[in-house]
């Protein structure tokens, strides 16, 4: 049982392994630029250890202090990227009162015979209260994103 497990342990010692990897997004249509950046460990976990992003909305009625967001790590919610596709989730609230946020799902599949390069879409929510006691307004944008996985 040793020698069985000794030789396993050699066996995915002798793969190489791919520590970490850079991932990036952008969109640039006539509705958002958005632009983001991580860093991430391969391997059992694929930890995210960097994550930054910049969102301009370009539309006509998105509220004034969501027309240029910044997003950090803590902003990115949920992912998955594997050779098949990546889906990344970035929500962030409003500062403060009263309540709104954004939510933004990207989805993307690789190019036919590329492991790199990525294209899908994305989908923005904005949900906005505009004054306190006011009904709650959701807007929705979509369009394409390309992403890279290197």
């Amino acid at each position: 049982m040793r020698s069985a497990i000794a030789a396993v342990m050699l066996m995915l010692a002798a793969v190489p392994a791919d520590a970490s990897a850079g991932l990036s997004c952008e969109a640039d249509d006539k509705a958002v630029k958005l632009s983001v950046e991580a860093g991430f460990s391969r391997g059992l976990g694929d930890d995210v250890f960097s994550f930054k992003g910049n969102l301009a909305i370009l539309t006509p009625g998105a509220p004034a202090d969501f027309r240029t967001i910044e997003f950090e790590k803590d902003n990115l919610t949920q992912r998955w990227i594997d050779s098949r596709n990546l889906k990344l989730r970035i929500y962030r609230e409003r500062a403060g009162e009263p309540h709104g946020y954004v939510d933004i799902v990207i989805e993307a599949w690789p190019r036919k015979g590329d492991e790199i390069e990525f294209r899908g879409g994305y989908l923005l929510t904005i949900f906005d209260i505009p004054k306190p006691g006011a009904d709650g307004k959701t807007s929705t944008l979509k369009g394409r994103v390309n992403c890279s996985v290197v």
